[in-house]
C-alpha cells in the first residue's frame, strides 16, 4: 500500500518516496534521500562485482583484463559522483532541514513571528509587503511556512509580483521559452483561483481586471480554451507547472 504524506510547500498529498512533488516541483528530502541510498547501495553492489575482474584479468591476459576493471570502477565512480551532485544541487535551495534542538526551535520561532507579519500585512492588504514576507523565508532563509494563517495569500502575493514583473517580456519581439512559461503559469494560477477563498477579495479583482485581458488579448487563449485546460494543468486546487508548460507550448509562438 502506497504511502502518503503532505507536500510542506503547496499541501498536495504525494507519495512518500517520490523525489519530487509532482504539483509543485518541491523537493521531497525524504523520497530523494532514499533514492540517493538506493542508487550508492546499487552502486555498492557493481562495485563488489568487479573486484571479481582481476582473476578473470588473469585468466584473459593482464593487460585487457585489468584495463576492463579501471574502465568499470572509473564509470561507476563518475556515476556516484554525479548523482552526490544532482542531488546537492537540487536541495541546495529547498528549505533547511533543522535537525538539532536549537535549529528546531529557530525554525519555530521563526516560522511564528513570519507568520504575524504575514497576517498583518494581509490585514493591511499589502501585497507587496506580503510577498516579501514569503519570499524572504523560502528563498533567502529557505523555512517553509506552509501551515500559517494567510499561507495562500502569501503565496498568491508572491506570484502576483512575479507577474508584474515578467508581463512587460511579452512587448519583446520574441519570448524565450522560459518566459513564456512564467507568464503562463502564473496567469493560470489566477485565472483557476489557485489561492482559494483566503485571498479573494484582493487577488479576484487582479485576476478579473488584469488576468482575464492579458489571457484573452495578449496570449490568445479564449474562455473555453481555458476551461478546456482546467482538468490537464489542475490538481485542484493547485496549478501544476509542468503540466501547463506541457498542455501550453505550442502557443507561445504566438503570444503578442
Amino acid at each position: 500500500m502506497d504511502i502518503k504524506v503532505i507536500c510542506p510547500n503547496c499541501g498536495a498529498e504525494i507519495e512518500k518516496d517520490s523525489t519530487r512533488c509532482p504539483y509543485c516541483g518541491y523537493i521531497n528530502i525524504e523520497g530523494a534521500e532514499k533514492k540517493f541510498r538506493s542508487d550508492l547501495d546499487e552502486i555498492g553492489r557493481n562495485i563488489e562485482e568487479t573486484k571479481k575482474e582481476p582473476v578473470k584479468a588473469f585468466a584473459k591476459g593482464f593487460t585487457g583484463g585489468t584495463k576492463t576493471v579501471f574502465i568499470t570502477v572509473g564509470v561507476l565512480l563518475i556515476i556516484a559522483i554525479l548523482i552526490a551532485v544532482e542531488l546537492f544541487r537540487e536541495t541546495r535551495d529547498e528549505p533547511k532541514l533543522f535537525l538539532t534542538a536549537g535549529e528546531q526551535a529557530y525554525a519555530s520561532a521563526y516560522v511564528e513571528q513570519a507568520g504575524e507579519q504575514l497576517t498583518e500585512a494581509f490585514e493591511d492588504g499589502d501585497i507587496a509587503r506580503m510577498a516579501d514576507i514569503f519570499d524572504t523565508a523560502s528563498s533567502r532563509d529557505r523555512v517553509s511556512l506552509w501551515g500559517v494563517d494567510h499561507y495562500e495569500a502569501g503565496y498568491a502575493s508572491s506570484c502576483y509580483m512575479k507577474l508584474e514583473q515578467c508581463l512587460a517580456n511579452l512587448d519583446k519581439d520574441e519570448i524565450p521559452v522560459k518566459e513564456a512559461e512564467e507568464i503562463t503559469y502564473y496567469c493560470f494560477y489566477f485565472y483557476y483561483r489557485a489561492y482559494g477563498d483566503d485571498g479573494a477579495d484582493l487577488f479576484d479583482p487582479i485576476r478579473d481586471g488584469l488576468v482575464l485581458p492579458v489571457i484573452t488579448d495578449r496570449l490568445g487563449f479564449t474562455i473555453e480554451d481555458m476551461e478546456n485546460f482546467r482538468d490537464r494543468v489542475c490538481d485542484p486546487p493547485h496549478v501544476n507547472r509542468s503540466r501547463v508548460y506541457k498542455a501550453t507550448k505550442k502557443y507561445y509562438k504566438n503570444y503578442k
